[in-house]
């Protein structure tokens, strides 16, 4: 799984166009999620990628690629 293919992902979830997602983007400042959001972001990503995301790993989640990095890293597990 390349990191673009979780941005597009992660931009479907968020039912945002691709162009608006980048490695930068900031999941509250950027893309104006709260917290039930992220939280649902994550449920929703952790049901795609049939991962499990620890609740102080994502405690550390700022970005998008904060995110990317952490999906990467649960898919090698």
């Amino acid at each position: 799984m390349t990191q673009k293919e979780i941005i597009e992902a992660i931009a479907e979830e968020l039912t945002l166009p691709v162009t608006d997602v980048d490695l930068d983007s900031d999941l509250s400042d950027d893309l104006g999620l709260n917290r039930v959001e992220i939280a649902d972001l994550f449920t929703s990503l952790s049901k795609r990628f049939t991962i499990i995301f620890d609740p102080r790993e994502m405690e550390d989640i700022e970005t998008v690629g904060d995110l990317v990095d952490l999906i990467e890293d649960k898919l090698l597990e």
